[in-house]
Protein backbone atom coordinates (compact mmCIF):
# COMPACT_ATOMS: atom_id res chain seq x y z
CA UNK A 1 0.00 0.00 0.00
CA UNK A 2 2.66 1.96 0.94
CA UNK A 3 4.62 1.50 -2.78
CA UNK A 4 1.10 2.74 -4.16
CA UNK A 5 0.64 5.72 -1.86
CA UNK A 6 4.35 6.79 -3.01
CA UNK A 7 3.49 6.93 -6.99
CA UNK A 8 0.00 8.84 -6.11
CA UNK A 9 2.25 10.84 -4.31
CA UNK A 10 5.06 11.77 -6.90
CA UNK A 11 2.32 12.64 -9.54
CA UNK A 12 0.69 15.20 -7.08
CA UNK A 13 3.73 16.71 -6.63
CA UNK A 14 4.36 17.10 -10.12
CA UNK A 15 1.04 18.76 -10.67
CA UNK A 16 1.29 22.45 -10.40
CA UNK A 17 -2.62 22.96 -10.42
CA UNK A 18 -2.63 20.50 -6.94
CA UNK A 19 -0.47 22.72 -4.85
CA UNK A 20 -2.56 25.87 -6.36
CA UNK A 21 -5.73 24.41 -4.78
CA UNK A 22 -3.92 22.85 -1.21
CA UNK A 23 -1.90 26.66 -0.92
CA UNK A 24 -5.38 28.15 -1.70
CA UNK A 25 -7.29 25.69 0.77
CA UNK A 26 -4.35 26.24 3.61
CA UNK A 27 -5.11 30.11 3.06
CA UNK A 28 -8.51 30.41 2.60
CA UNK A 29 -9.04 28.01 5.70
CA UNK A 30 -6.67 29.99 7.92
CA UNK A 31 -8.09 33.34 7.21
CA UNK A 32 -12.17 31.79 7.81
CA UNK A 33 -10.78 30.09 11.22
CA UNK A 34 -8.15 32.57 12.85
CA UNK A 35 -11.04 35.54 12.27
CA UNK A 36 -14.73 33.86 12.37
CA UNK A 37 -15.06 34.91 15.97
CA UNK A 38 -14.11 38.73 15.75
CA UNK A 39 -16.61 38.82 12.70
CA UNK A 40 -19.76 37.17 14.32
CA UNK A 41 -19.00 38.97 17.86
CA UNK A 42 -19.32 42.01 15.69
CA UNK A 43 -22.48 40.89 14.20
CA UNK A 44 -23.62 39.85 17.59
CA UNK A 45 -22.83 43.43 19.01
CA UNK A 46 -24.43 45.42 16.71
CA UNK A 47 -27.50 43.28 16.38
CA UNK A 48 -28.10 43.50 20.25
CA UNK A 49 -27.37 47.18 20.70
CA UNK A 50 -31.64 47.82 20.87
CA UNK A 51 -32.16 44.64 22.87
CA UNK A 52 -33.38 44.54 26.68
CA UNK A 53 -30.84 42.16 27.64
CA UNK A 54 -26.93 42.20 26.75
CA UNK A 55 -25.60 39.14 24.44
CA UNK A 56 -22.69 37.29 25.38
CA UNK A 57 -19.88 36.96 23.15
CA UNK A 58 -19.61 33.93 21.54
CA UNK A 59 -16.00 32.17 22.66
CA UNK A 60 -15.22 29.32 19.53
CA UNK A 61 -11.40 29.12 20.39
CA UNK A 62 -10.89 28.46 23.89
CA UNK A 63 -10.82 24.27 24.72
CA UNK A 64 -12.57 22.05 24.32
CA UNK A 65 -15.13 23.93 21.92
CA UNK A 66 -12.36 24.59 19.25
CA UNK A 67 -12.20 21.42 17.89
CA UNK A 68 -16.28 20.90 16.89
CA UNK A 69 -16.38 24.74 16.14
CA UNK A 70 -13.49 24.83 13.45
CA UNK A 71 -14.25 21.17 12.10
CA UNK A 72 -18.08 22.59 11.54
CA UNK A 73 -16.83 25.60 9.95
CA UNK A 74 -13.82 23.78 8.28
CA UNK A 75 -16.77 21.25 6.46
CA UNK A 76 -17.67 24.20 4.05
CA UNK A 77 -13.69 23.93 2.48
CA UNK A 78 -13.94 20.33 1.89
CA UNK A 79 -15.03 20.73 -2.01
CA UNK A 80 -10.91 21.83 -2.56
CA UNK A 81 -9.77 18.32 -1.68
CA UNK A 82 -12.67 17.03 -3.54
CA UNK A 83 -11.89 19.08 -6.42
CA UNK A 84 -7.98 18.12 -6.32
CA UNK A 85 -9.32 14.85 -6.49
CA UNK A 86 -11.67 15.06 -9.48
CA UNK A 87 -8.07 17.05 -11.58
CA UNK A 88 -5.95 14.08 -10.55
CA UNK A 89 -7.97 11.70 -11.71
CA UNK A 90 -9.63 12.87 -14.96
CA UNK A 91 -5.77 13.87 -15.76
CA UNK A 92 -5.29 10.22 -16.11
CA UNK A 93 -7.73 9.90 -18.28
CA UNK A 94 -7.19 12.69 -20.41
CA UNK A 95 -3.73 11.53 -20.90
CA UNK A 96 -4.26 8.09 -21.34
CA UNK A 97 -1.92 7.62 -18.55
CA UNK A 98 -4.10 5.39 -16.49
CA UNK A 99 -3.91 2.77 -19.46
CA UNK A 100 -0.39 3.21 -19.02
CA UNK A 101 -0.07 2.14 -16.11
CA UNK A 102 -2.27 -1.06 -16.65
CA UNK A 103 0.31 -1.28 -19.62
CA UNK A 104 3.90 -1.03 -17.47
CA UNK A 105 2.41 -3.82 -14.89
CA UNK A 106 0.22 -1.97 -12.20
CA UNK A 107 -3.30 -4.11 -11.94
CA UNK A 108 -6.44 -2.85 -11.81
CA UNK A 109 -7.01 -3.66 -8.37
CA UNK A 110 -3.52 -1.71 -7.54
CA UNK A 111 -4.17 1.24 -9.55
CA UNK A 112 -7.48 1.53 -7.63
CA UNK A 113 -6.12 1.09 -4.08
CA UNK A 114 -3.40 3.79 -4.99
CA UNK A 115 -6.36 6.45 -5.65
CA UNK A 116 -7.74 5.02 -2.25
CA UNK A 117 -4.60 5.65 -0.40
CA UNK A 118 -4.15 9.03 -1.99
CA UNK A 119 -7.72 9.70 -0.87
CA UNK A 120 -6.96 8.74 3.19
CA UNK A 121 -3.86 10.56 2.86
CA UNK A 122 -5.34 13.42 1.69
CA UNK A 123 -8.27 13.71 4.49
CA UNK A 124 -5.30 13.03 7.34
CA UNK A 125 -3.68 15.90 6.15
CA UNK A 126 -6.57 18.28 5.50
CA UNK A 127 -7.38 16.89 9.64
CA UNK A 128 -3.89 17.70 10.75
CA UNK A 129 -4.25 21.22 8.95
CA UNK A 130 -7.51 21.75 11.36
CA UNK A 131 -5.84 19.68 14.50
CA UNK A 132 -2.57 22.32 14.46
CA UNK A 133 -5.04 25.78 13.56
CA UNK A 134 -7.51 24.65 16.58
CA UNK A 135 -4.37 24.00 18.77
CA UNK A 136 -2.83 27.34 18.38
CA UNK A 137 -6.11 28.61 18.88
CA UNK A 138 -6.88 26.74 21.73
CA UNK A 139 -3.72 27.92 23.24
CA UNK A 140 -4.19 31.54 23.12
CA UNK A 141 -7.51 31.42 24.04
CA UNK A 142 -8.26 29.12 26.90
CA UNK A 143 -7.14 30.53 30.55
CA UNK A 144 -6.62 27.25 32.09
CA UNK A 145 -4.95 24.49 30.21
CA UNK A 146 -5.04 21.21 31.11
CA UNK A 147 -4.77 17.74 29.30
CA UNK A 148 -8.28 16.21 29.50
CA UNK A 149 -9.73 19.63 28.47
CA UNK A 150 -7.47 19.93 25.40
CA UNK A 151 -8.17 16.38 24.26
CA UNK A 152 -12.27 16.59 25.21
CA UNK A 153 -14.03 16.72 21.55
CA UNK A 154 -11.01 16.12 19.47
CA UNK A 155 -13.19 13.26 18.65
CA UNK A 156 -14.49 15.80 16.12
CA UNK A 157 -11.61 15.75 14.17
CA UNK A 158 -11.67 12.26 13.24
CA UNK A 159 -15.04 12.73 12.11
CA UNK A 160 -13.45 15.82 9.79
CA UNK A 161 -11.38 13.40 8.66
CA UNK A 162 -14.01 10.83 7.86
CA UNK A 163 -16.42 13.87 6.01
CA UNK A 164 -13.60 14.31 3.88
CA UNK A 165 -12.60 11.13 3.21
CA UNK A 166 -16.61 10.30 2.27
CA UNK A 167 -16.77 13.73 0.07
CA UNK A 168 -13.72 12.95 -1.76
CA UNK A 169 -14.69 9.16 -2.58
CA UNK A 170 -17.91 10.47 -4.16
CA UNK A 171 -16.05 13.40 -6.17
CA UNK A 172 -13.33 9.97 -7.09
CA UNK A 173 -16.54 8.33 -8.40
CA UNK A 174 -17.58 11.35 -10.46
CA UNK A 175 -14.40 11.56 -11.92
CA UNK A 176 -14.42 7.78 -12.89
CA UNK A 177 -17.82 7.85 -14.75
CA UNK A 178 -17.88 11.56 -16.12
CA UNK A 179 -13.54 11.82 -17.05
CA UNK A 180 -13.27 15.03 -17.81
CA UNK A 181 -11.94 17.26 -15.08
CA UNK A 182 -14.14 20.75 -16.13
CA UNK A 183 -17.36 18.60 -16.59
CA UNK A 184 -16.94 16.74 -13.29
CA UNK A 185 -16.49 19.85 -11.15
CA UNK A 186 -19.49 20.89 -12.59
CA UNK A 187 -21.64 17.62 -11.60
CA UNK A 188 -19.91 17.82 -8.55
CA UNK A 189 -20.77 21.49 -7.55
CA UNK A 190 -24.68 20.70 -8.80
CA UNK A 191 -25.47 17.76 -7.28
CA UNK A 192 -23.77 19.56 -4.05
CA UNK A 193 -25.11 22.90 -4.18
CA UNK A 194 -28.65 22.73 -6.24
CA UNK A 195 -29.92 18.90 -6.86
CA UNK A 196 -29.33 17.31 -3.89
CA UNK A 197 -31.01 20.34 -1.56
CA UNK A 198 -33.89 20.48 -3.81
CA UNK A 199 -34.63 16.60 -3.87
CA UNK A 200 -34.36 16.65 -0.23
CA UNK A 201 -36.63 19.65 0.33
CA UNK A 202 -39.33 17.64 -2.02
CA UNK A 203 -38.66 14.57 0.17
CA UNK A 204 -40.96 14.13 3.39
CA UNK A 205 -40.17 14.41 6.55
CA UNK A 206 -36.68 13.94 7.29
CA UNK A 207 -35.43 11.36 4.51
CA UNK A 208 -33.74 14.11 2.92
CA UNK A 209 -31.01 13.20 5.59
CA UNK A 210 -30.51 9.79 3.67
CA UNK A 211 -29.25 11.57 1.02
CA UNK A 212 -25.67 10.62 0.04
CA UNK A 213 -24.08 14.10 0.91
CA UNK A 214 -26.61 15.01 3.67
CA UNK A 215 -25.75 12.04 5.71
CA UNK A 216 -21.56 13.10 5.17
CA UNK A 217 -22.42 16.71 6.43
CA UNK A 218 -24.29 15.40 9.08
CA UNK A 219 -21.15 13.69 10.80
CA UNK A 220 -20.77 17.01 12.24
CA UNK A 221 -23.73 19.66 12.51
CA UNK A 222 -23.99 23.36 13.68
CA UNK A 223 -22.25 23.32 17.10
CA UNK A 224 -24.29 24.28 20.26
CA UNK A 225 -23.30 27.85 22.06
CA UNK A 226 -24.21 30.16 24.83
CA UNK A 227 -25.82 32.20 22.45
CA UNK A 228 -28.29 29.27 21.32
CA UNK A 229 -28.41 28.41 24.95
CA UNK A 230 -30.09 31.80 26.31
CA UNK A 231 -32.67 31.41 24.35
CA UNK A 232 -33.28 27.83 24.51
CA UNK A 233 -31.87 25.65 21.16
CA UNK A 234 -29.87 22.59 21.46
CA UNK A 235 -27.91 21.92 18.84
CA UNK A 236 -25.37 18.99 18.43
CA UNK A 237 -23.12 17.56 21.18
CA UNK A 238 -21.63 14.58 19.99
CA UNK A 239 -20.97 12.31 17.12
CA UNK A 240 -24.03 10.14 16.86
CA UNK A 241 -23.21 6.50 15.94
CA UNK A 242 -25.62 6.66 13.07
CA UNK A 243 -24.10 9.50 11.08
CA UNK A 244 -20.81 7.24 11.16
CA UNK A 245 -22.18 4.35 9.63
CA UNK A 246 -24.39 6.00 7.19
CA UNK A 247 -21.32 7.89 5.84
CA UNK A 248 -19.49 4.86 6.10
CA UNK A 249 -21.62 3.39 4.35
CA UNK A 250 -21.87 5.88 1.65
CA UNK A 251 -17.99 5.70 1.41
CA UNK A 252 -18.15 1.69 1.05
CA UNK A 253 -20.82 2.01 -1.85
CA UNK A 254 -18.76 4.81 -3.54
CA UNK A 255 -16.02 2.66 -3.96
CA UNK A 256 -17.75 -0.42 -4.69
CA UNK A 257 -18.93 1.23 -7.91
CA UNK A 258 -15.44 2.27 -8.57
CA UNK A 259 -14.03 -0.87 -8.40
CA UNK A 260 -16.52 -2.45 -10.50
CA UNK A 261 -15.69 0.54 -13.37
CA UNK A 262 -12.18 -0.39 -12.93
CA UNK A 263 -12.54 -3.86 -13.13
CA UNK A 264 -15.41 -4.26 -16.23
CA UNK A 265 -14.61 -1.04 -18.17
CA UNK A 266 -11.85 -0.50 -20.61
CA UNK A 267 -9.62 1.95 -19.29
Amino acid sequence: MLRLLKIELIKAFNFKALWYLFLIYILALGLILFGVETFINDIIGDGGRNLPITLPKMSLYSFPLVWHNLTYLSGFLKVFPAIMIIILVTNEYSYKTIRQQVITGLSRNELFLAKLSFLFATAVVMALIVGIYGFILGLLHTETLEFKTIIEKSQFLLAYMLEVFAYSSFAYLIATIVKRSGFAVGVLLLWAYIAEPIIAYKLPDDFGDYLPLRSIGNLIQIPNSQLMKIFGIEFQEYIASTDVMMALGYTLLFNLIIWIIYRRSDL
